[in-house]
């Protein structure tokens, strides 16, 4: 017995060694079509049904069976489906690379020199180089929006947008599936700073203008899909400028299973500002430490981690003010001399942990917990002392450009003390299966949202030595807002499940349907939210691309709508209520040997349920009640392409209406009749008759965001004969947007603020391209060896010095036109004429 123990144990080592000994090792790179590596994808030995998957580099190892014929199946979720053969010879190391193709899928655009397909409608993917490269005050990726269809901007100083009749808070963002929030409290572009995402730590960005899918949230307008770089090898981008700093490091250990990407910004705006009618002292200093960590726990499993940390400040303290506005034949000119300062604090700071789980090719989940934490102060107490006086503008007078008459003085005096502290926990669960005909993606979201506010503001108006409103007793303030402090714990749960449908294989038809659902447990509301999308690429024409969507698209209140114009709170608002229709026709074709396409869509939106609101700078105020309906219709175009071979360019024009009608939004009409009473032809007595009173319902308004015509031109070339000179050209038209007096009565809200217009122009230098000196055979040693481009840039901003207003600060004074007092609407002015230089190298 004791021989016969180790004989058995000799017998199945030698089995075993036998068994190893008759396979083979397969091993290569998998890459798609498109040059990227193909991560996780399966390589299966098809008679054993075994096999393993790709790393983050698109590397895999495999034994297999020696000395006969196998067939290797690769497959992934997005690619289509490879075989190939191979046989080895007993204990043989073989190299096989795999190219796979992306699945066909429907759309086609143009990103660069590549032609790209999609599935979504209304969709557009944006080149994160494009939007190094664009002038851009802002130094977000928010200016490069109005690449795409049905996107309006018209304040070069913040990173708020309107989409097709939408105001900023219709809009959502994503990043790696992580919903993004805006500050609350800023009242202007200038307190702004800098917003969330981080185009150096940028993969990918997707944008939807209307009519988006299921998966994506409950808001109205658009959605922007950010995902962050996972790195392939070390590297990373220094920039400098006039207007501020960024450094980005990205890089994987030796294992191949961290990642790391981390980025650093650091803007300060006082050029900017330094161009703005009020003059002082501004102190704005924003920072922004960003970084994206992933782990490969296994072949199948990792984790992702996001972390933001922000910190705007934004200090000013006003000295004085001259501002010139009115008619050719009508000028005036409002003057102020200020006492007092603003000091605005915005910190926030965001945790986001997730586990991705390949189950298999078909099957992905996607487990994300995350907490976003927000502190808002803002405090400011200013005092203004004015005057208004009507400019000499006859040439043949001696004192032109002076101040002929006073129409007014008078002081104003604003104040405030407001905090807002916003923590919003969220858990979510994601998937996605990918069969041959069906596409299925499916989740469920839960947010508790705690909400901590205390709002405290006035202002007093002096005009000619008189307190607004005049009392004989007291001093009374034109404005206060001192509601009691608010505190909300509130929790919401969401989820979807939507499936693209591959109709027909030979004329590629693809249908997209889900539905979403919402409860928020504050006002106990269920909403449903199902949608359509549909796409047709005829088998004969694969140039044309028709689509199609419609669908309901509800917003459910966050705490912004729920608060009134008095500063109630009204626990009971409802969701906001839209059904969208748009259609949509694309034509890809070529011209001067390079890629273009022209896409146009139409689209219509219907709103019920809606809570109005009025515009103050880039601060949205709302109305706190679901009292109005409306629409939306308009037409988009664009045509974008190559007219310089490897620079893109587009031009894109847009024409829109937005109509609504609030209710019990009412004037009274007074019908006044003046009788005279005589004897003998003389005027004895007057007497006013009032024969009617009746309430006038104004009926259908134009909306805050009806902008009935935009057009934007962006255009990129080579300077001949200097092929390292690039220069880069901006130009931008917006038709004006609704305005009113300061008086919360929407249907005054009619008249229009002058149109935006605005020209931008940037030179780029590439110094150096390790690229083409390695096409040279000129590997550099020296201090270069590590770099991979260097850029130094010249921007021009605002370069025709238009005076393009924002907002209107209301005066009252004398109109010498008609002898009475009235109201002046003094315009805001944006910046001027501004120069920025940047250097940036990347490595």
């Amino acid at each position: 017995m004791f021989f016969r123990i180790p004989l058995v144990v000799i017998f199945l080592v030698v089995c075993s060694v036998q068994g190893l000994a008759q396979s083979a090792t397969l091993k290569g790179t998998i890459t798609d079509n498109l040059g990227s590596p193909a991560s996780f994808v399966n390589v299966v030995e098809e008679e054993s049904k075994k096999g393993v998957l790709s790393n983050a580099e698109g590397y895999y190892e495999m034994a297999v069976p020696a000395n006969k014929k196998v067939i290797i199946r690769v497959q992934g979720l997005n690619y289509q489906d490879i075989n190939f053969s191979v046989k080895l010879n007993t204990g043989e190391s073989f190299i096989q690379n795999v190219t796979i193709h992306v699945k066909e899928e429907v759309e086609i655009i143009v990103i660069g020199e590549q032609i790209k397909e999609r599935k979504e409608v209304s969709t557009g993917v944006i080149e994160t180089k494009d939007v190094a490269v664009l002038p851009n005050v802002s130094g977000g990726v928010e200016t490069f929006l109005v690449t795409q269809l049905g996107v309006q901007k018209n304040n070069e100083l913040s990173s708020a947008y309107s989409v097709r009749g939408g105001n900023f808070d219709e809009n959502l963002v994503y990043v790696n599936d992580f919903e993004i929030y805006r500050p609350f409290l800023i009242r202007s572009g200038q307190q702004e700073g800098l917003s969330f995402v981080n185009p150096d730590m940028t993969d990918k960005l997707t944008f939807s203008s209307g009519g988006f899918q299921a998966k994506y949230g409950d808001k109205m307008a658009s959605v922007l899909d950010v995902d962050y770089r996972r790195p392939r090898s070390f590297g990373g981008s220094v920039e400098a400028s006039l207007l501020g700093a960024n450094l980005h490091l990205e890089g994987i250990n030796q294992s191949k299973r961290f990642t790391y990407s981390t980025g650093f910004r650091y803007r300060d705006s006082r050029i900017i500002l330094g161009s703005q009618d009020v003059t002082g002292q501004y102190l704005p200093s924003f920072i922004d430490l960003q970084g994206f960590f992933t782990f490969q726990i296994n072949e199948r499993v990792h984790l992702e981690y996001l972390i933001n940390y922000a910190r705007n400040r934004f200090s000013f303290t006003p000295e004085d003010r001259t501002t010139d506005f009115g008619l050719v034949n009508f000028q005036s000119r409002f003057t102020v001399y200020y006492e007092g300062e603003e000091d605005d604090r915005y910190q926030s700071l965001m945790n986001g942990l997730s586990l991705v789980h390949q189950v298999n090719d078909r099957l992905r989940l996607k487990f994300l917990t995350g907490v976003y934490d927000m502190s808002e102060n803002e405090k400011f107490d200013i005092i203004g002392d004015y005057f208004l006086g009507e400019v000499e503008t006859d040439p043949s007078n001696e004192n032109l450009g002076e101040v002929k008459q006073e129409l007014g003085s008078g002081t104003f005096h604003d104040w405030a003390r407001n905090v807002l502290d916003t923590r919003i926990y969220q858990s979510a669960f994601k998937g996605e299966y990918n069969g041959s005909k069906h596409d299925v993606k499916f989740g469920f979201t839960y947010k508790r949202e705690v909400i901590n506010d205390k709002l405290s503001e006035w202002e007093r108006r002096d005009s000619a030595g008189y307190s607004l409103p005049y009392s004989t007793n007291t001093v009374e303030l034109f404005d206060v807002l001192k509601p009691e402090p608010f505190n909300l714990t509130s929790n919401r749960y969401s989820g979807y499940i939507q499936d693209t449908w591959q109709l027909h294989d030979s004329a590629r038809v693809f249908w997209n349907y889900g539905v979403r659902f919402q409860y928020w447990d504050v006002n106990k509301e269920w909403i449903f939210s199902p949608r359509m999308q549909l796409a047709y690429k005829p088998p004969t024409r694969k140039d044309i691309m028709l689509t199609a969507a419609a669908g309901l698209y509800m917003q459910p209140p966050f705490y912004r709508e729920m608060r009134n114009l008095d500063g109630e709170v009204n626990l009971d608002l409802k969701a906001q209520k839209s059904a969208h229709m748009v259609m949509g026709f694309d034509y890809a074709f070529e011209a001067w040997n390079r890629p273009f396409k022209f896409v146009t869509e139409a689209y219509y939106k219907y709103m019920w349920d809606g809570v109005p609101y009025e515009f103050d700078n880039v601060l949205i105020r709302y109305f706190g009640k679901n009292n109005s309906k409306g629409y939306v219709a308009g037409l988009d175009l664009r045509l974008n392409g190559e007219l310089a071979k490897g620079a893109e360019s587009w031009v894109s024009i847009s024409i829109m209406s937005g109509q609504e009608d609030v209710r019990d939004d009412f004037y009274t009409d007074y019908e006044v009749r003046k009788e005279k009473e005589d004897a003998g032809g003389q005027v004895i007595n007057e007497t006013l008759d009032t024969l009617s009173v009746s309430n006038v319902f104004p009926g259908f308004i134009p909306r805050p965001t009806d902008q009935r015509v935009s057009f934007a031109v962006f255009f990129q070339d080579y300077i001949p004969k200097f092929p390292y000179l690039k220069v880069h050209m901006g130009l931008m038209f917006a038709s004006g947007l609704p305005f009113g007096p300061p008086d919360n009565q929407r249907f005054r809200d009619t008249f229009r603020i002058p149109s935006y217009k605005r020209f931008d122009i940037g030179f780029s230098a590439l110094l150096f391209d390790l690229d083409k000196k390695k096409e040279k055979g000129k590997v550099p040693k020296n201090f270069f060896a590590g770099m991979e481009k260097i850029w130094l840039s010249l921007e021009v901003f605002n370069l025709f010095g238009i005076n393009n207003t924002v907002s209107y600060i209301w005066i009252n004074g004398l109109d010498p036109r008609t002898g009475t007092f009235g109201q002046y609407a003094v315009p805001n002015y944006l910046t001027q004429r501004r120069v920025n230089l940047k250097f940036k190298v990347d490595f």
